[in-house]
């Protein structure tokens, strides 16, 4: 498991979401959880399960926002921390992750990227997650701005 932002944002695969020491000496209070496998947990957690595959013709980008919201929710606890994985934590759960830095830390594409493969240097996002995330950096930029034309 990797640590995006200290003491709250973790990136992960599913045998680590189903490891409960990890989860445990972490403190994970909240889990995104995007592969198809569906996890049972503790009642403690709170869970958004987006069952996603992991291919090129997969839509991601309508969930970025629900992912965002979430993570947001868990960042306003006062002790939440939040887990996102899938199966392998190298392409769905990097995609939301990326997502999330664009939209709440000002991250482009690039950037959010260079700064997981250097955290993690297993991720592999597929294209197609790249691609959606270029478009939906475009749409927030919009969002933040709306003088600014693409």
């Amino acid at each position: 498991m990797s640590t995006i932002i200290n003491d709250f944002l973790y990136l992960g695969s599913i045998n680590d979401a189903c490891t409960p020491s990890i989860l445990n000496q972490l403190k994970i209070t909240h889990l995104i959880n995007l592969s198809l496998t569906r996890i049972v947990l503790e009642e403690s957690f709170e869970l958004l399960h987006l069952p996603l595959y992991d291919r090129f013709d997969e839509s991601i980008i309508n969930y970025f926002k629900q992912a965002n919201q979430f993570i947001e929710k868990c960042r306003q606890n006062e002790n939440g921390r939040c887990l996102v994985f899938c199966k392998h934590g190298r392409s769905r759960s990097v995609a939301i992750v990326i997502g999330y830095l664009i939209e709440h830390h000002g991250h482009t594409v690039p950037s959010a990227y260079l700064l997981l493969s250097n955290i993690r240097p297993t991720i592999s996002p597929n294209r197609n997650y790249i691609n959606q995330l270029i478009k939906y950096s475009s749409q927030t930029e919009q969002t933040l701005c709306p003088f600014i034309s693409s």
